[in-house]
């Protein structure tokens, strides 16, 4: 029969967790199989002064066993548990250790026992480290939602109160300069006329670079600025490093002040301002989180500017003049300039009774009035209306058109001529958007577009619109176009290039009708002019 020592050993043997057995002095009385395997796999250490060899370890957790096992002994504590590392070369291992007292015949012992919690510790481990990560997380974030409420706050503050758009621009530069990350940002505008994109106000940390050389709409589309401008979308360059093209737009050693820059167009509705750049001192400090703001604020800016200039339009008489070559075929008054082979110059426009625009032209040269009727350009209907010592009046009856386009904008032709293919044109709008609207037309439908003056005049108080409207208002549309075509015609020169049965024709009434209509206008341009 098996004795109960043996029975204890063969069960301790079973066990996955290392026991050894310690008498008063600390000696090793009994070890089990999993304690000799932990060591050299045949030394039971049975004899061995565990106290004495543990002691002898120049380690902190060492020490802590030895003064806790040496307290269970001594009775002066009823157990002692202690967690402690034990790493080998190639794998982070930890036990917790256990001495708990027992008898047995009188006598005082120990047990220990080792057990390996390596995957609850690495299990902890890893919570702390969530743990951690979650909490510099939200730190980060309650950081970078403060720093957001207060640059949208100071950027949306200075944008609105501005009374300049010079302001505007100027206040919100310095706003975001003063904001970390960013060590300096600019706004620009473009020059249609020559194609140029410069920044007009800018602010930085200390002496930040700003650009070293022009930027050229349509050519330049490396930079950001430009992209972003041709584009209408936000655009960023992450890692200055690793940009090709930076020694080209930014001073050499430029990478000591930023790593990053991103440049958003300052757009509302089909309006573009300009463009906002702003620099970063470090590499992907534009991520989508950031970007979204700054989207979010280039649209407030956008929106204040806009504000401004319809404020401007309210309380200002204003007018705006452009000037621009058009080359293109496919323009009526150019392709009806090469039919007939001469030059061309509008005159003016009026509406017949169904509201088709009659455009009216004038010839360089005298017209054969069968090369006229054979004319079939964009389906138009061209007659001539009269001629003259010069050349001749064509009557243009048109559906849609440049003329009838521009008309829709608010525009007013001062001058439009056609010589040698190219098309000349002048025309006065009654703002900053509308010139703009008018412009991007002209670009959309025509090969070549240059733009060749833009003016910006401040008109009195009442304007030549203004007395042409109220004129205008106190004829009927027979009487208005009558007393058109008359002055368009030159029926009035002396002597007449063209009769009033002539005109009367062309509007398909009788001549006294037509005189009656002439009569009546007269008299009512008068009373306008003279009462």
């Amino acid at each position: 029969m098996v004795s109960r020592n043996e029975l204890t050993a063969a069960t301790l043997d079973t066990l996955p967790i290392t026991v050894a057995v310690l008498d008063d002095e600390g000696e090793i009385l009994l070890t089990n199989r999993s304690w000799r395997e932990f060591g050299s796999g045949t030394d039971d250490h049975v004899g061995a002064d565990y106290i004495a060899t543990t002691a002898t370890a120049d380690d902190e957790h060492a020490r802590r066993a030895v003064t806790g096992i040496e307290a269970v002994l001594a009775g002066d504590r009823d157990s002692f548990t202690m967690e402690y590392p034990c790493h080998s070369p190639d794998q982070k291992r930890w036990f917790m250790m256990r001495a708990s007292p027992f008898h047995e015949d009188g006598d005082r012992l120990v047990s220990l026992v080792h057990l390996d919690i390596t995957e609850r510790k690495l299990a902890e481990i890893a919570a702390e480290e969530n743990a951690r990560q979650v909490r510099e997380e939200r730190e980060a974030l309650e950081h970078v939602l403060e720093r957001v409420d207060g640059l949208v706050r100071n950027v949306t503050d200075a944008a609105v109160g501005a009374e300049t758009r010079e302001a505007i621009e100027r206040e919100v530069c310095t706003c975001l300069a003063e904001t970390d990350p960013y060590v300096l940002a600019w706004i620009g505008r473009a020059d249609v006329t020559n194609q140029r994109l410069s920044p007009r106000e800018w602010a930085s940390q200390g002496t930040v670079p700003l650009e070293d050389d022009e930027l050229i709409i349509g050519t330049d589309e490396t930079h950001p600025a430009v992209r972003a401008f041709a584009d209408g979308e936000a655009q960023v360059t992450r890692d200055l490093d690793a940009f090709e093209e930076a020694d080209r737009w930014w001073p050499t050693g430029a990478s000591e002040h930023f790593q990053s820059v991103a440049a958003l167009p300052l757009t509302y509705g089909d309006i573009t301002y300009g463009v906002l750049v702003v620099f970063a001192s470090e590499t992907d400090a534009f991520d989508e989180r950031e970007l979204l703001v700054l989207e979010s604020l280039s649209e407030t800016i956008a929106t204040a500017m806009n504000a401004l200039e319809v404020r401007r339009m309210l309380t200002t008489e204003t007018v705006v003049s452009i000037e621009v070559a058009i080359e293109d075929p496919s323009l009526f008054v150019t392709g009806l300039s090469e039919t007939l082979d001469t030059a061309i110059s509008y005159r003016g426009l009026t509406y017949d009774a169904d509201g088709t625009p009659l455009l009216f032209l004038h010839a360089d040269r005298e017209i054969d009035a069968d090369s006229v009727e054979d004319t079939a350009l964009d389906g138009s209907d061209v007659t001539i209306l009269s001629e003259t010592e010069d050349g001749a009046v064509l009557e243009v009856a048109a559906e849609d058109g440049l003329v009838t386009a521009l008309s829709e904008h608010g525009g007013v032709i001062r001058e439009l001529t056609v010589t040698d293919t190219v098309a000349d044109l002048s025309v006065e709008l009654p703002d900053g958007r509308s010139a703009r609207s008018a412009y991007d037309l002209l670009e959309d439908r025509y090969d070549r577009v240059e733009l060749v003056s833009y003016h910006e005049t401040e008109e009195p108080a009442q304007t030549r619109q203004d007395v042409t409207s109220r004129l205008e208002s106190s004829l009927t549309d027979r009487q208005l176009m009558a007393v058109r075509k008359a002055y368009y015609a030159n029926y009035f020169e002396w002597p007449r290039d063209v009769s009033g049965e002539e005109l009367a024709e062309s509007m398909d009434i009788s001549r006294s009708t037509f005189h009656q209509h002439l009569r009546t206008a007269q008299r009512k341009l008068l009373d306008e002019v003279l009462e």
